[in-house]
């Protein structure tokens, strides 16, 4: 049986040296990695993928030979990657519950690491990005997080870095217990390592993996071709989404993923990502006379009567995509952020029932359709484009600071991480003009009845 997946966000696909914007890494010499891997896997990785150097990613994979699409490309068996399952059992015995695969798999990394040439990964783990190499979120300081502080990648950011920590803190006593295998590990050690596996490891149906020369791969967001397991090979295998000459650079998709996460996770953004989204966070005053009413309906009707809430995130927070041309329909605004300024907009108890009537005799979804009464419409909506417009203003703001040059963003990050700052913003900020753009369309056209 053949598995096709996914890479979650926490390990996912084969993250680039964000010094190189690509699949890069430390000092590798080629040569000896590629016979360390042919000699590994006792078979070819490869015979249609080269190793070369591209300007614009560091270290890259090209086609030494024609590709079609639909070729297997790559076959890395299961025995040649580093797995959960090659930890010393004593070693999990101490593992405390709360420990993830994650900080599972960066204990590897580091036990790897410490034994140097003996390691049996020694060619691959010299391949692999130093700490001073890679712009994870995880790993910049607050100063640098500070320029983003407008996205809500900003809160996710400092709650990655106090998870490593609680992390870290758990696994440590299992460390230390084994200091022949791990050494003296530190915080900062354990950062990378982590670091490391979240932006290059795979998770296949056989759990969490670090794929020697897959991870060469670099990330292109039109791209297609994915990795999948063979579970009767035992093999992870990529398969060509389209033809390919000789000398191009074969590149895969490492997930439908937003500048803020590539910059969370992988550590480099693209100048224009067509998958950018910002995340808005409505929070309504709770002077408000009906709020507690507004709030007992809306968490009762917001959704389809069959549908499980238990599952759903704050009721304030929404996110955006790009809404293509002010005068389509609006795909990106989402319906249910419409439905919730025309519930917290409402001034009377009678339009509130009136809202959770009609709600009742359809799907149980609340005010999901325009407002009967059209005044109460655009009211509703116009809240919403001054929320846009406080958005637009902080994010356009920022993005001023980082393109002063003897600012203070420019003294205190560093120039990569201070491209990836605005190529995020910059992002974000499409994406809330456009909706914007299309919201005060709505509110311009819609007819009051006279």
């Amino acid at each position: 049986m053949r598995f096709r997946f996914a890479p979650r966000r926490c390990a996912a696909a084969a993250a680039a040296s964000a010094s190189e914007g690509g699949g890069g890494g430390g000092d590798c010499d080629c040569s000896v990695f590629l016979r360390w891997l042919r000699s590994k896997s006792g078979t070819h990785i490869s015979s249609v993928l080269s190793l070369g150097t591209s300007s614009a990613f560091g270290r890259s994979l090209f086609a030494s030979e024609p590709i079609q699409e639909g070729d297997c490309i790559m076959q890395v068996p299961y025995h040649v990657q580093l797995t959960l399952d090659k930890l010393p059992q004593k070693f999990n015995t101490l593992l405390d519950h709360a420990v993830g695969d994650t900080s599972k798999l960066a204990a590897l990394l580091i036990m790897e690491q410490h034994l140097g040439n003996e390691s049996g990964w020694a060619p691959y783990i010299k391949s692999l990005p130093t700490k001073d190499q890679m712009h994870n979120m995880v790993l910049w300081d607050l100063n640098e997080l500070h320029a983003v502080q407008n996205s809500s990648i900003y809160d996710e950011a400092i709650e990655h870095k106090e998870q490593a920590k609680k992390e870290f803190l758990a696994l440590k006593p299992a460390l230390d217990h084994f200091p022949h295998l791990f050494g003296e590990v530190k915080l900062g050690d354990f950062m990378h390592a982590s670091a490391l596996v979240s932006s290059r490891a795979w998770r296949t149906p056989r759990g969490v993996s670090l794929i020697p020369f897959a991870d060469f791969l670099n990330h292109d967001g039109v791209f297609g071709s994915v990795l999948i397991y063979d579970e009767q090979k035992d093999v992870c295998e990529i398969i060509a989404d389209r033809n390919y000459a000789v000398g191009e650079q074969v590149m895969i998709r490492y997930g439908k993923y937003s500048n803020a996460t590539l910059a969370l996770n992988f550590g480099f953004t693209l100048a224009r990502n067509i998958y950018d989204q910002a995340l808005i966070r409505i929070d309504m005053p709770v002077q408000d006379p009906l709020y507690k009413k507004k709030l007992d309906i809306w968490q009762k009707h917001r959704l389809p009567i069959f549908e499980d809430m238990c599952n759903l995130s704050s009721a304030t927070s929404f996110v955006i995509k790009e809404v293509k041309s002010s005068q389509s329909k609006g795909i990106g605004i989402p319906l249910i952020l419409r439905a919730f300024l025309r519930v917290f907009s409402a001034m009377s108890l009678k339009e509130l029932e009136e809202m959770a009537m009609e709600a009742a005799e359809s799907d149980g979804r609340l005010a999901r359709c325009p407002l009967k009464n059209m005044e109460r419409e655009i009211h509703a909506h116009r809240r919403l484009l001054l929320h846009f417009a406080e958005m637009i203003q902080g994010h356009s703001a920022a993005i001023e600071q980082l393109e002063i040059v003897d600012g203070p963003a420019s003294r205190s990050m560093h120039p990569f991480r201070k491209e990836m700052a605005k190529d995020l913003l910059v992002g974000e900020l499409r994406v809330l003009e456009s909706a914007h753009a299309w919201v005060a369309n709505y509110c311009e056209t819609i007819k009051i009845p006279q």
